[in-house]
């Protein structure tokens, strides 16, 4: 019977494909099982944003005729129901599958939604309504800690971001009717706040599975801070150095690492900045045009080189 087994395992040789790459492709070309982990993750998670998005949906058509009371008693027992498959593994003495993971995930989301929720309806916190994120960010932690779960603490860290009043996507600190050289201050205090988090975690916990989480969000935060004191002058002096520092630091761990996403993180980033600095400059639809263009097709050179390098060691 024909097979490409050799083929592949030449193309590995030659750093044509990569470890893990080839492996699958062996596997493939074999007939042997492989593993659907990956693709059970990401369904999981689609999931997970299903259903909030369809209780979301049922509690706004159900509002009038149910009551709020009744709502949030009917969310806290939906959020204790998908909590048991990991509290049963923590009483047991074992970790939590990635199943159970995903549903205590979704427990600590129904959880903070109805929180949420309850303050609207009934003020319980008053003029210190915002606290409530602080309070599901200490409670995400303990949480996430407990059952050792990387996915809870991303949502802790979530409301941790929103506390500092910086939103959850990339959008709210790039949108120039709203990013200002305060929301970069917040950004960039809540990212030393993660890498200190992060610093005393891998010190207490040698064996932590979480510091990829904070790495991944307090990089991120920074990247926005900069980025929002690159829109105007005289922060422009401080955001583009800032930039600049985070973009190498970004790339040279993406590269030590083996972590694109930190190298999509460097280069994206710093394509944007020089966008938000030379874009307001420059006159006529034309010119502006071209730049961006040519902005991508130099990122979009930059990423391959660097993707090239990964296997090669630093000087």
């Amino acid at each position: 019977m024909h097979t490409l087994e050799p083929e592949l395992r030449e193309l590995n040789e030659q750093g044509t494909l990569d470890d893990e790459t080839a492996s699958r492709a062996v596997a493939l070309d074999r007939g042997e099982v492989f593993s659907l982990h990956g693709e059970l993750r990401a369904t999981l998670y689609a999931g997970v944003l299903l259903v909030m998005a369809g209780v979301g949906t049922i509690l706004a058509r159900n509002l009038d005729r149910l009551g709020p009371m009744v709502i949030v008693l009917a969310v806290v027992l939906a959020a204790s129901a998908c909590s048991v498959p990991a509290v049963r593994a923590r009483l047991a003495g074992r970790t939590p599958g990635f199943a159970a993971d995903y549903l205590l995930l979704l427990a600590v989301l129904l959880a903070s939604a109805d929180l949420a929720y309850a303050e609207r309806q009934f003020n319980l916190l008053g003029p210190l309504w915002s606290w409530h994120l602080l309070l599901l960010a200490v409670v995400g932690a303990a949480i996430g800690y407990t059952f050792g779960s990387a996915l809870v603490i991303a949502a802790a860290l979530t409301a941790l971001a929103g506390w500092f009043g910086v939103g959850g996507s990339v959008g709210d600190a790039l949108h120039a009717a709203f990013s200002t050289p305060e929301l970069g201050g917040r950004a960039l205090a809540c990212a030393a706040l993660i890498a200190a988090w992060r610093f005393a975690d891998r010190h207490w916990r040698p064996d932590t599975r979480f510091s990829e989480v904070f790495n991944h969000f307090f990089t991120n935060l920074a990247f926005w801070g900069a980025l929002a004191w690159c829109l105007e002058w005289p922060w422009l002096a401080a955001g583009l150095p800032l930039l600049t520092a985070f973009a190498y630091a970004s790339i040279r761990r993406g590269l030590e690492t083996g972590r694109e996403a930190f190298l999509v993180y460097g280069v994206g980033y710093a394509a944007l900045g020089i966008c938000f600095v030379v874009v307001p400059r420059l006159d006529g639809t034309t010119s502006t045009m071209a730049f961006v263009l040519l902005v991508v097709c130099v990122t979009a050179a930059a990423l391959w080189q660097l993707r090239r390098r990964l296997r090669e060691p630093l000087p």
